[in-house]
């Protein structure tokens, strides 16, 4: 029965993968037209012009550090919420009305600002970190409040401090969330970024890219872009959810 399901588990992905390229490429055989939507070929084409190019591979970086700094700081700053919140139910009515504001700033808006503010390299980290916190402070509550408390009392009764308590008892409880968090935020992170970077024009990026390729009609290249993006956040979210799932096998 495992091995039916570790079977399943590859092919109806796979096979989901498949219907969506069999469906774009009906679609491109329909309209017929590579300036609006390019074929399945050229832009694998395209995908292949891409990895021999050396600037690809800087703005593929680029973007990739700016994802990683705005996520590394709001999830840091979601942990310490989520944090804070478990130990003290009255924090709440302070954080959560700040989470609120947060969760509705109008993205485009917050970067057109933030670039008065900043400039085109910082605006991006910025705005995807205001994005990102929400998600990360509500995943990591939800595994706060799932903790077992009886395995709390029975470490205090068991004359644990604190940092014992959180470290031993705690930490441990949390960690197939904290790794899921850390999939689906990073992922969420990767995608926004790209956004920002074509929202605020940041140079040598993935997103200056996709603006070079919208102003020279390059459709095929602007797919191929999309499809690394794609790529980049299913398999970071792919691989801390199997790690998420490895960790949590023992509850």
């Amino acid at each position: 029965m495992k091995k039916i399901n570790n079977a399943l588990n590859l092919i109806l992905p796979l096979f989901s993968i498949l219907v969506v390229f069999a469906l774009w490429g009906v679609a491109s055989s329909s309209i017929n037209n590579e300036y609006i939507l390019p074929s399945v070929k050229k832009t694998f084409e395209a995908l292949l012009s891409l990895a021999t190019r050396k600037d690809f591979y800087i703005a593929l970086f680029s973007t990739l550090l700016r994802s990683l700094i705005a996520f590394v700081s709001s999830f840091l700053m979601g942990f310490g919420l989520a944090f804070l919140r478990s130990r003290k139910e009255i924090t709440s009515r302070l954080i959560d009305p700040i989470i609120s504001v947060i969760r509705a700033l109008p993205t485009i808006a917050v970067v057109l600002l933030l670039l008065f503010w900043t400039n085109s390299r910082v605006a991006p980290i910025i705005v995807t970190l205001l994005v990102v916190l929400p998600t990360s402070y509500t995943n990591l509550y939800a595994g706060f409040s799932a903790v077992n408390k009886n395995a709390v009392e029975a470490g205090k009764v068991d004359g644990a401090n604190g940092w014992q308590l959180f470290a031993f008892i705690e930490f441990p409880q949390i960690t197939p969330v904290f790794y899921k968090a850390i999939g689906s935020g990073f992922s969420l992170n990767f995608k926004l970024m790209v956004a920002a970077e074509v929202i605020a024009q940041t140079a040598n990026c993935l997103g200056y890219m996709l603006n070079t390729s919208k102003i020279y009609f390059e459709v095929a290249e602007m797919m191929a872009l999309v499809l690394v993006s794609v790529a980049v956040g299913v398999l970071i979210e792919f691989i801390f959810n199997k790690i998420s799932d490895k960790v949590g096998a023992w509850r």
